[in-house]
């Protein structure tokens, strides 16, 4: 709920539009969003697809925190997702880790959804980085590289 309205004050406060996340949009595409039971998933959204635009997913594996991992665990640490092969892991780029590879976010939500449903994507836009919902210094790099633009 906290992410649903910007404003300076509680008398200047408006819900978050497309036009808040959204400077331009130069492509689109309508896909199917997975939302897990209880989730809604809000416009600006990091979204991945494998399939062509097809399908789509958020980021789902939780950010790394320093704190001991155990076997099979998996964490997003600096734009990859990494599995720990061994118990009282620490810090993914030291230890007993395999690195699944990058997360690669290829869409951005233009709609607040809380069900799977077919929806549009944009996929080739200019954004507002910080109305974008999981955005970090590593996967600004990898929506430049999918030209998806952030300021």
């Amino acid at each position: 709920m906290k992410n649903d309205f910007i404003g300076s004050s509680v008398l200047d406060i408006t819900k978050i539009m497309q036009s808040d996340v959204f400077k331009k949009v130069h492509q689109s595409i309508v896909g199917t969003v997975n939302v897990l039971e209880n989730e809604t998933l809000k416009i600006g959204t990091l979204l991945h697809s494998a399939d062509g635009g097809k399908t789509w997913d958020a980021l789902r594996i939780a950010p790394f925190e320093v704190k001991e991992y155990s076997l099979d665990e998996e964490v997003y640490f600096e734009g990859h997702i990494f599995k720990s092969t061994a118990d009282n892991n620490n810090t993914p780029t030291t230890g007993d880790w395999e690195d699944l590879g990058e997360w690669n976010p290829n869409g951005i939500l233009y709609n607040n959804i809380s069900s799977t449903t077919k929806t549009t994507v944009a996929i080739t836009a200019d954004l507002i980085s910080k109305q974008l919902h999981g955005l970090d210094e590593f996967l600004a790099i990898q929506l430049f590289n999918n030209k998806l633009l952030t300021k």
